[in-house]
């Protein structure tokens, strides 16, 4: 979801409805202003470059030195763009709906050239981006928490997508992250943590936790940037606590502006 004051959403009661299905992330955090680079550290390629502005960069690859974690494991992964208007699509924008700035695996060669990369894949690891108005980006927390709970119900019902799955349901910034040191709404769901559900983690995290978090899920080689940066990439306690990670206690947040 994207861009709105965390007090509103903490309050919003269908985003509230859910905490008690999953783990409340009380201390989560976007790593800077504005929304692309928060897009960018969830990637295989964790780092925002200083992408400031909606600015659309094309690199060559996605993954940096030859190093290509997901693939040598062979795992795959997927991202899904609503209203994205064509396969590989590169336009800023279209009809305010899709907006390029949330969708950073365009920004590659070696994904933009090649529309069949996933076709017919059901990946381990999927990347879920609404619309904008759906995102809360140009409406409400309202809107788009309503969104989000109809569509989460139908996945988290379905026992087939619902097998040792997790979700991360988050914003991409805070409206007021400089006040709040970029303080974002964070909420884990899915089967992977029914055991502790309905419970709080107030460990420090940012958004590069998601990828550090699904480098220490399946034991794949770190990408040597701020995948590794404590304590900006501590690890989900719930994954964390199972090969032994030692994540760093954060008493104060920084003001993250990478």
């Amino acid at each position: 979801l994207s861009t709105h004051i965390t007090t509103l959403a903490n309050s919003d009661p269908n985003l509230r409805s859910l905490f008690s299905s999953g783990v409340a992330l009380s201390n989560y955090h976007g790593v800077t202003h504005s929304s692309q680079p928060n897009y960018s550290t969830s990637l295989p390629l964790p780092e925002t470059f200083s992408l400031q502005g909606q600015i659309h960069p094309q690199h060559g690859h996605l993954l940096q030195d030859g190093r290509r974690p997901f693939g040598s494991k062979g795992l795959t992964w997927k991202t899904y763009q609503e209203d994205m208007p064509s396969v590989c699509y590169r336009g800023s924008s279209s009809q305010s709906l899709y907006h390029r700035k949330h969708n950073p695996f365009v920004s590659f060669d070696n994904i933009f050239k090649n529309a069949t990369r996933g076709k017919n894949v059901v990946p381990r690891r999927n990347c879920r981006q609404t619309s904008k108005p759906s995102d809360g980006h140009d409406t409400t927390v309202a809107y788009a928490s309503k969104w989000s709970t109809g569509f989460l119900a139908l996945l988290l019902s379905n026992p087939t997508f619902n097998n040792d799955t997790l979700v991360v349901l988050t914003f991409d910034e805070a409206d007021d992250y400089f006040d709040s040191c970029n303080h974002v709404l964070g909420l884990l769901l899915g089967s992977a943590v029914h055991n502790i559900k309905n419970t709080v983690d107030s460990t420090f995290y940012t958004q590069y936790s998601l990828i550090s978090t699904v480098t220490a899920n399946w034991g794949l080689d770190n990408l040597g940037r701020n995948d590794i940066n404590k304590p900006v990439s501590n690890v989900f306690s719930f994954v964390a606590n199972l090969p032994g990670y030692q994540n760093v206690v954060v008493t104060n947040p920084p003001r993250l502006n990478f």
